[in-house]
């Protein structure tokens, strides 16, 4: 008795240092302006509804996610940002002086030039490859003896284009990059909503969890009451000397039991509490924040659902994002076993260029060569005189073909990479096989535990009637003196016990209706949440 007493004390205390479960004070400040809950004067008045929307809202756990598909976005982006066409230029000044020994150029040669160019080039998406297009000017200056211009200018248009017909075709690294990149896109957002699902269906454990609490508080709270009363009314059997002080004692250990119960049955009522209110209000839950939750759905009213293990489980084949997702796995295999394959094969290209050239320049006063000193005929004598052949029919051309051919020895690299992306491909299909089995076993054990806690809520009833009876026939022969304190405190403790079981039978009720949504992809369709505004950042 005293070891009960003293955990009794301490209990209290513990309890005493807790926050009360109420404050005269609304807890709207911790809320950014323009924010807006059901809060009044400390109180949080929630539906299931507004405990799963206000999940969504204002969780950091959903802010987090909802980064994914974002960045999954951007990632895209920079990979077909391997396609953006490239400006390049370059330009100089040389000077080469040779010595020389030979009639026709003196004792040395000296050339000066001027030269740049400037163009397009990129790579090709889809086919692979790469183009380029640049213009490109030079001035030359020269002591040679026959040369006939000096200054001479001298223009150019060239375009180039290089595509593969082996390696390469269609599955480039930057092409395969853009594939990967896009299937990441989808993939982000089936996790999202995947994740998004798990969220709804904790918020909802959370709801039903708080309710769970509140109501055995009240069952505890009961329990005090009757304790007490009995009490009383042994205290006065005893002064009247109808009892003995064994049986106030008796009384007296059951009030005691039951204030324990109570104090364990709050710290409960507590968490669970907390669990939600760290829910809904996210970050803006302060260290002071004194709130009650009061749920205002409640599980009295069972609607009994018929359940079809066949269509649960054609819906979560339909709509559960988990199954997109290991589709999505696979078709990242098929694309990288695709491309690795691709590696194995020899590196054959045909390059192509295609340009035109342009002549301009002054006669060279250091040209002494008979024969050579005439300048051509109708040439310009200014540098942007070079640039007219290139815009004339019949100008200067130049054009060439080639083949570039390379072939690996051994090519040990790609051969493993590609066995390993087979292996990886194959891992990812028996994954989707085993994901769609283990959602069968899933849906049905949902489905049993929905019948089971139906069952279980009927017998609860059934055994809260009988004990309730039983307690008040007990105290029927308590009043006559054929029964003992003790006796009522044992039908009374069967009584707590019944309606704690239909407390923890309608909570599994309610969660095996949510984990039954949650196996078959349906809880966020139940909740009337769309995806788009909940993947929005806040």
């Amino acid at each position: 008795m005293r070891g009960s007493v003293a955990w009794l004390v301490v209990l209290c205390v513990a309890t005493a240092a807790l926050p009360m479960r109420a404050s005269a004070e609304p807890a709207t400040s911790a809320l950014p302006s323009g924010e807006t809950v059901p809060l009044v004067d400390g109180v949080l008045k929630l539906s299931l509804s507004d405990a799963v929307q206000l999940s969504i809202q204002r969780s950091l756990d959903v802010q987090l996610l909802r980064f994914d598909p974002y960045v999954a976005e951007e990632e895209y982006g920079a990979a077909w940002g391997s396609y953006d066409p490239e400006f390049y230029g370059q330009g100089g000044y040389n000077r080469d002086e040779q010595p020389t020994a030979n009639i026709f150029f003196g004792d040395s040669l000296l050339e000066t030039t001027w030269a740049g160019e400037a163009g397009f080039r990129g790579l090709i998406p889809w086919v692979g490859g790469s183009y380029q297009a640049g213009y490109g000017g030079k001035e030359l200056m020269t002591n040679s003896r026959i040369a006939t211009l000096s200054p001479e200018f001298r223009t150019g248009f060239t375009a180039t284009l290089q595509v593969p017909l082996l390696r390469g075709l269609f599955w480039s690294d930057p092409w395969t990059l853009v594939r990967l990149t896009r299937i990441g896109v989808d993939a982000s957002q089936d996790k999202f909503d995947s994740e998004l699902m798990d969220q709804v269906q904790i918020a909802e454990d959370a709801y039903w969890g708080l309710i769970a609490a509140q109501d055995s508080t009240r069952v505890a709270e009961k329990s005090l009451e009757t304790a007490k009363a009995l009490l009383e009314q042994t205290q006065a059997q005893y002064e009247v000397g109808v009892v003995s002080r064994v049986e106030v004692v008796q009384a007296e250990a059951g009030v005691a039991d039951r204030e324990f119960k109570l104090i364990r049955s709050q710290a409960i009522e507590r968490n669970a509490q907390d669990a939600l209110v760290d829910l809904v209000l996210g970050p803006y839950l302060e260290p002071e924040s004194e709130i009650t939750v009061e749920a205002t759905d409640r599980p009295d009213e069972m609607s009994v659902r018929a359940v079809s293990a066949a269509a649960a489980t054609e819906h979560a084949m339909a709509r559960r994002p988990e199954i997109q997702l290991a589709r999505t796995q696979i078709e990242r295999r098929t694309v990288e076993a695709e491309a690795t394959g691709d590696k194995r094969l020899r590196q054959l290209d045909a390059v192509g260029s295609d340009g035109q050239s342009g002549l301009a320049g002054r006669f060279n006063p250091d040209c002494t060569f008979a024969g050579a000193c005439s300048p051509p005929a109708g040439i310009g004598s200014e540098f942007p005189d070079a640039n007219d052949p290139l815009l004339r029919e019949g100008a200067s051309q130049q054009y060439s073909i080639q083949g570039i051919l390379s072939i690996p020895l051994g090519n040990n690299t790609a051969r493993h990479q590609h066995a390993k992306a087979q292996f990886e491909l194959r891992r990812a299909e028996t994954a989707l096989l085993r994901l769609e089995q283990s959602i069968v076993s899933e849906i049905r054990r949902a489905a049993r535990n929905l019948v089971a806690s139906v069952q279980g809520i009927e017998a609860a009833e059934r055994a809260e009637a009988a004990a309730a009876e039983q307690l008040r026939a007990e105290r029927v022969r308590l009043e006559h003196g054929e029964s003992t304190p003790f006796d009522v405190l044992l039908r009374e403790q069967d009584l707590v016990q019944a309606q704690s079981q239909k407390i923890l039978a309608q909570n599994a009720y309610h969660n095996s209706i949510t984990g039954l949504d949650r196996a078959q992809g349906t809880i966020l369709e139940r909740n009337q949440i769309v995806v788009e505004d909940a993947a929005t950042l806040r």
